[in-house]
């Protein structure tokens, strides 16, 4: 990212025990971003393992808000794997397949049992647009706090990263209300899909 897609408008260093924590403050300035994260995708494997955990949690939004129609057409979590934490991308997957299998044992005319909703936010609408990230890095350990707006709407999640393979990849995503992704696909997953 340059200065023309991001304006830094903070950056602070807080000394603590080990001395290694740093704290980033972005704030989208520019139309130009969207397409700038969407070129992300376009990088070799290689080229995510120098994003920060920031630009990690940029391009997860950008495909979850405005996916293109490519990665719509595509396998469901295909354009961010390289993003994801093995965990929680086996998650994610697990959940499509436990759908797949109500799906199978639900009558034609009634609707399955699904996550009817974004199973990244805490609400069905989900977000139309990232407004800001502050990350904080802490060693292999990064949370990033997401400003995400619906309308006049704005909230801020957290997002929790961890180092894989040399690249800041997601673990999960902690909502401001409570709960979280991994929570809601495990409570998901506890009611069992029966023949009717």
């Amino acid at each position: 990212m340059n200065a023309a897609e991001v304006n830094i408008a903070r950056v602070a260093r807080a000394d603590d025990s080990d001395g290694s924590e740093m704290k980033t403050v972005f704030h989208h300035a520019s139309p130009f971003l969207t397409a700038a994260l969407a070129a992300t995708f376009l990088l070799p494997p290689a080229a995510f393992a120098q994003q920060s955990p920031a630009q990690v949690v940029e391009a997860f939004y950008r495909w979850e808000i405005h996916p293109t129609p490519s990665e719509i057409a595509g396998p469901r979590y295909a354009p961010v794997r390289n993003l994801l934490g093995e965990a929680f991308h086996r998650a994610l997957e697990a959940q499509k397949a436990y759908e797949a299998t109500c799906a199978r044992y639900t009558p034609p005319g009634i609707k399955p049992y699904m996550l009817d909703q974004s199973m990244f936010h805490a609400w069905a609408d989900g977000a139309k647009s990232l407004h800001s990230v502050v990350q904080t890095v802490r060693s292999d350990y990064a949370t990033v706090d997401a400003t995400l707006e619906y309308d006049d709407t704005r909230w801020t999640d957290r997002v929790i990263l961890g180092r894989e393979g040399g690249r800041w990849v997601i673990l999960d995503i902690r909502w401001q209300g409570g709960g979280s992704v991994t929570e809601n696909l495990v409570a998901f997953a506890s009611d069992l899909c029966v023949p009717y």
